[in-house]
């Protein structure tokens, strides 16, 4: 009853918003009904991210950035990473066992920033990082990349920033097929087709990606991505149930095989080990619009999403070595509304509930956990002169776990001339913490048997080892407490500039401050010295830097990009202890112990100070041809202390002389550049051909850049077939 209790208190909060923004819009439906200035606009460049409603790009007063269909098309991508690895101010960083890749935006972590697909989360993060190879990208219609926290829209996860994925709407008739094959025998087959009769529109996407993996250390047995096939899925129906109301039903499911051929450690000893693993998510998610006139939009959603993913390890006697088991739900109704003030001032408000729950072999007890969070969020743009606009708006969460926060943002946007627009926003994110953080209770045997400990487990379980004497060394189990909420406070700040007739350009400097931040720290030795990790809020840190991005047309069919990423990322209280001469390195060499100078502490693990990249897109339409060129480009950068991967390979630390920071004594992953180019003609029947390499000197990292797979050849070909005037 209490449970029943507590949901109905928060359904009925979120019915109230709707009850009001309801009546609002009746007692305005008696309006004349003008043009409707809240209608799909067809705009270029037209961003729904940053502010929950439709802004053409330009006009945004934070920094954004678009990626077109048309630029995956011609880069030849097929899954999320290979697009993102390219933008400027985004790095794509491996899991130690390189089976995943996260994002990194701005100098923070992958769990930092929410990953959305039509503005609902991408659930299944099984170390905090989401892989991103799950995601096809033959049904996107555009990537939106908001960068600084967005926490006053998007709630936990969103400190960092957001990158949603908006897809293809049924739009004609039409119909596409697609197939790629390259290096690895990866093979990739996709298609969709499109359907609009009077009032009903559908579209139909499906996907099959098979790949034999690749391995980077063939003094190994097995492969550093082993090989596995998945399928995807994805429908969006649309229906205009009347001149102001519209439905459409989007629904995903994707599913993948993996098959495993390890040798792990077990104590002194190698064992040699086989297995299979797989991952499945669907989502649902129907949305209704009505306009009660020309003023009030009501948008109503109901999202539900599972993920499921399962491992299981035998040994060549096919006895069970290691199982492991994650399932993840996700259900959040939310309505919001869009109120036209005037040509001055819009006002959007909405609330929501959010009833998550996990269940994983890596808890104590392999039961499940929920948690619930109720929020409310509102948004007012201020347009007090043409050239000037101001954008205020903050979200309030209570969630029964981490309490409540409230994250407000101010972003204004000034045009000083035709040449000149000037942008800033400052906001305060946050991130609460999640399940794993609070419940994991887990050893993995297939890396050397370190544990890691949620914060709600790890005092009870050290006491009880304690007791058993199976430790050598142990923090003081009452010093591991409940987590607080991460906290972010961020300023960016830019302009758009037309230096001279097309040539354009971007630059944006930004300040991330956080606060409690999460991080993992030894906790406990155990008798056969291995490590037992838990979490703290132990770290104040920084991230600040400056981006900038340069466009310019060299030639009529010949377009230059160039992107730049200056970062600096430190730990403050690491920060502040070198400057008052309390830090010291050990020479390797010369053995002299020296007192650490500010300038020679380098700052946070896995950053890079500088990174880049260089991009000539040709294209004529006319003629039908595509080409690029692009170079990437990530500066040298440092690693922590890291267990090992699946394989039991040691990864050593960037630490040389063991003072627990990164300085510019310590070992580095030296810097790279990666080439990939593309070229692809088209012909008039409705064929498509495309040659390609990426990485095309074939430069390979195996122990600390897993996820880069060395040079990869591939030539595809696609067809589509459109037939108008059927809508």
């Amino acid at each position: 009853m209490p449970i029943f209790a507590a949901m109905f208190s928060r359904f009925s909060a979120f019915s109230i918003v709707f009850l009001v923004l309801s009546t609002l819009g009746q007692v305005l439906a008696q309006a004349e009904f003008a043009e409707d200035s809240l209608r799909t606009r067809e705009l270029d460049e037209v961003i729904i991210t940053a502010t929950r409603n439709e802004r053409t790009m330009g006009a945004l007063p934070m920094p954004v950035s678009l990626i077109s269909n048309v630029k995956i098309k011609t880069m030849g991508s097929l899954r999320l990473n290979d697009v993102l690895t390219e933008q400027t101010g985004l790095v794509v960083v491996p899991q130690v066992n390189g089976q995943g890749n996260g994002i990194q935006l701005q100098g923070l972590n992958p769990e930092y920033t929410l990953i959305l697909i039509d503005g609902e989360p991408v659930v299944g993060r099984n170390t905090g990082t989401l892989e991103l190879s799950r995601l096809a990208v033959g049904n996107i219609k555009q990537i939106e990349i908001v960068k600084g926290p967005s926490s006053s829209l998007y709630g936990s996860e969103a400190l960092a920033g957001v990158i949603n994925i908006i897809t293809e709407r049924p739009s004609g008739s039409k119909y596409n097929f697609k197939s790629r094959y390259g290096s690895n025998n990866t093979l990739d087959l996709g298609g969709d087709v499109s359907y609009t009769h009077k009032n009903l529109g559908v579209y139909v996407f499906g996907n099959r990606y098979s790949t034999d993996g690749y391995d980077l250390s063939p003094e190994n047995p097995g492969n550093t991505v082993s090989p596995f096939d998945n399928y995807t899925f994805s429908s969006k129906v649309t229906y205009k149930l009347g001149e102001r109301t519209d439905l459409s039903i989007a629904g995903r499911f994707f599913h993948e095989d993996q098959r495993f051929n390890f040798e792990v450690l077990q104590g002194s000893s190698r064992i040699q080990t086989s297995g299979t693993g797989n991952t499945q998510d669907w989502n649902v998610n129907p949305v209704l619009t009505h306009r009660f006139n020309s003023r009030l939009k009501v948008i109503g959603r109901f999202y539900t999403t599972k993920y499921k993913n399962n491992t299981d390890l035998n040994f060549e006697d096919k006895s069970a070595y290691y199982n492991d088991e994650l399932s993840q739900s996700f259900l959040r109704p939310e309505v919001n509304g869009e109120y036209y003030i005037n040509d001055k001032n819009i006002l959007t408000v909405g609330g929501g509930y959010i009833s998550e729950s996990v269940q994983t072999t890596r808890y104590d007890d392999g039961a499940e956990r929920f948690q619930y969070t109720s929020y409310g969020f509102f948004q007012h743009e201020w347009m007090p002169f043409d050239k000037w606009s101001v954008i205020l708006g903050g979200r309030y969460d209570r969630s029964n776990i981490y309490g409540s926060q409230f994250s407000p943002k101010l972003s204004s946007h000034f045009d000083l001339n035709d040449k000149i627009v000037l942008k800033a926003s400052v906001g305060k994110g946050f991130k609460a913490p999640d399940f794993r953080q609070v419940y994991l209770n887990f050893t993995n045997p297939a890396a050397g048997g370190y544990s890691v400990l949620g914060s709600a487990v790890a005092g009870a379980r050290l006491k009880e080892l304690q007791a058993n004497g199976e430790l050598i060394t142990s923090l003081d189990p009452s010093q591991i407490g409940d987590l607080e909420a991460e906290e972010s406070f961020a300023i960016n700040v830019g302009a758009n500039v037309e230096i001279f007739p097309g040539l354009k350009g971007d630059i944006n400097v930004f300040h991330n401050q956080i606060d409690n931040l999460i991080e993992t720290q030894i906790v406990a030795t155990t008798i056969f010295n291995q490590n037992i990790y838990s979490y703290r809020n132990i770290l104040r840190a920084y991230t600040q830097g400056l981006e900038t991005n340069l466009n310019y047309p060299i030639l009529k069919d010949v377009n230059l990009s160039v992107g730049y990423q200056l970062l600096f990322a430190k730990d403050r209280d690491v920060k502040q202890a070198v400057e008052n001469g309390e830090v010291f390195y050990r020479d390797p060499n010369s053995l002299v112990t020296r007192r650490l100078s500010s300038g020679e502490y380098f700052g946070l693990y896995n950053r890079s100070r500088h990174s880049g990249n260089i991009k000539l897109f040709y294209s004529n339409r006319q003629k039908g041809w595509e080409a690029s060129a692009r170079v990437i480009y990530r500066g040298k950068f440092g690693i922590g202390d890291i267990s090992g991967n699946i394989q039991g390979e040691t990864i050593p630390p960037s630490d040389r002389n063991s003072n627990g920071i990164l300085d510019n004594y310590d070992d580095f992953v030296a810097g790279y550049a990666l080439l990939n180019l593309s070229v692809a003609k088209s012909i008039t029947s409705g064929f498509r051909f495309q040659l390609g390499i990426d990485n095309v000197f074939d430069y390979t990292e195996p122990v600390f850049i897993p996820n880069l797979p060395g040079r990869i050849m591939y030539a595809g070909v696609s067809y589509s077939f459109s037939k108008k005037g059927n809508q």
